[in-house]
Formats: structure tokens, sequence, C-alpha cells
């Protein structure tokens, strides 16, 4: 009897702290409803010393759990420790659903961080991303920064102008630099944007057709009139597999002004550049000859990098 009792008593005491958890909640919500609010601060102090507790059985079934180790080495874990634990992290949840908080992955807190003014970090925006980048400029951070200037598209208080003209000027990541342009572009201003456009000139100009290719497609992805105008020269280039690409680079970035330079293509003697080209005819023939002046966020959403996958 006294074996069952021991064995149970862990669970006993993680449901009590979990109903009264659960009580001191609902009784906090119900006075809320009512007008009646009670005291916060209270209640998170009776929170956390239910935490405390909690965290303080869990240690004492850790420690039954690593004297319960079989030969092998391996941990011989009784159904009474697996339901505590599970009850246990239950708890935990609802002690951070009562608080209003959360539990963000590695890249959801270090958006958050990136985006979130405060005391305890006075860095501005810029700053925080180049210390990220010069830590680790891997994939995923690169997402995160470009995700987190997308966000910040219409908060000029934590991302300015001039802030985003530091930050795509001390950056040498195209993705970075390309969606901080498209940023500053859905703002009215296509300095930056009319910038880059200019210092891919060079590669458009490469006697090598792959360098060409690359071009257009990174041209391809401001979805920017401003690109199209640089595009139009290579529509006559010698490379047809060239010639497919400013096609498809003038599809995502011209608009209805640029419907004359691809009616040369039509009848061209390869049949994919005259079929696309009649595509391409088809898609500016929706868009105005002010489209593409000034991007949307949909148009900077479909080209932001998308975030790796996760390690199987």
């Amino acid at each position: 009897m006294n074996i069952t009792f021991e064995r149970t008593k862990p669970l006993l005491l993680s449901a009590a702290i979990g109903a009264a958890i659960t009580y001191g909640f609902l009784t906090w919500m119900a006075d809320k409803e009512s007008g009646q609010n009670q005291d916060v601060v209270a209640l998170e102090n009776k929170v956390q010393q239910l935490e405390e507790l909690l965290a303080q059985k869990n240690a004492e079934l850790t420690r039954a759990s690593s004297l319960n180790m079989s030969n092998s080495g391996k941990p011989k874990q009784t159904v009474e420790a697996q339901a505590a634990q599970q009850e246990s992290g239950k708890q935990s949840d609802d002690v951070n659903q009562a608080l209003g908080m959360s539990n963000p992955t590695p890249s959801e807190q270090i958006q958050r961080d990136l985006i979130t003014q405060s005391d305890r970090d006075p860095r501005s925006f810029s700053v925080k991303v180049n210390d990220l980048l010069a830590a680790n400029s891997s994939a995923e951070n690169i997402a995160i920064v470009s995700k987190s200037v997308f966000d910040l598209a219409e908060s000029r208080e934590t991302l300015s102008d001039s802030e985003l003209d530091v930050l795509y000027h001390g950056q040498n990541n195209p993705d970075i630099k390309r969606v901080v342009a498209q940023v500053a572009s859905a703002r009215g201003d296509n300095i930056l944007m009319e910038k880059q456009v200019a210092e891919a000139q060079a590669g458009l100009r490469s006697e090598s057709p792959s360098v060409r290719q690359k071009t257009l497609i990174e041209l391809a992805k401001t979805r920017h009139v401003s690109a199209a105008n640089a595009i139009t020269p290579l529509l006559q280039d010698s490379d047809s597999s060239v010639k497919l690409d400013a096609l498809l680079a003038l599809r995502a970035t011209g608009n209805q002004s640029h419907i004359g330079v691809v009616e040369q293509l039509v009848n061209d003697p390869d049949p994919a550049v005259s079929w696309l080209a009649n595509d391409v005819i088809s898609n500016l023939q929706n868009l105005s000859d002010k489209a593409r002046t000034k991007l949307s966020s949909i148009d900077i959403m479909a080209e932001l990098p998308l975030m790796p996958a996760p390690n199987s």
C-alpha cells in the first residue's frame, strides 16, 4: 500500500499543481470579464511558486529515474515516471498560455530579436543584422534577415529609410540587397532599385552566356520595371538560351509598354522562342504602362529567400 502511494504521489502532486494553475487562471479570466480584475502581479507570483514546486518535483523524478538504470546503461523509465513527465509538460504549456508566453523556434526567436527594440539591446536594426551575419552568414540567417526586412516595410520607426540605405550599402548578399531595394521601392523610393539594376549591367554584357543567364534570373527576381528596361536588349541575343531567359525575365518585370519589343520575336525561327514570346505578350497585355514602377508586398513576398529544410 505504501509503495503504491509513493509511486502515485508525484502524479497526485502534479495533478494538484495543474488544477491550482487552471483554477487560478480561470478565476482571473472570470473576474476580468466581470470588470473586477484581480492583481496580475499576485497571480504571477502564485504561478511562479507553483512552477518552482513543479521543478522541484521534476528534479526528484529525474533522480529517481537515473537510479533505475539497466545493466546496459540505458534508462529504464517506469510508467508512473513517464506519466508524470507528460503531465509536467502539459502544466508548463498551461502556465505559458496563462501568462501569454509562446515557445518560438530558434529561427523565430532570431527574427524576434532583430525586429524588437528594447532598452536591453539599443542596437539599430542594421547593426543587429551585420552582427548576426558576421557571426554566421548561413542560408537560414539570410532568409531570416530578408523576412525581417519585409516585415518591417511599413514600420519606419524600427526600419527608417536611412536605415534601409545603410543596410543596402553594408551588405554583399544579393538576396538581402534586393529585398532592401524592393522595400524601398514599395515605400515610393526607387533609387536603390535603380542602383542594383545598374550594378547588374556588367553581368548582362559578359561574354559568357551562362553569366548573362544568371544575371537575367537575378534581375527577374526584382519584379521592377527598371530591370525590364535593362533586359530588353538581350531579346536579340545570339544565344537562344539567353534569349529565352530574357523573355522570362521580361515577363516578370515588364509591363504593357514592353509589348512592342517582344512582338519582334513572335515569328522567331526557334519555336520555343516564338511560343514564349506570345505567352509574354499575353501576360503583359494585362498590365498598364505604370505597372511595376512601385512594388507591392505580393511582389516582394514572391521572391523572399526560402528557409532551408531542417536536417532529417
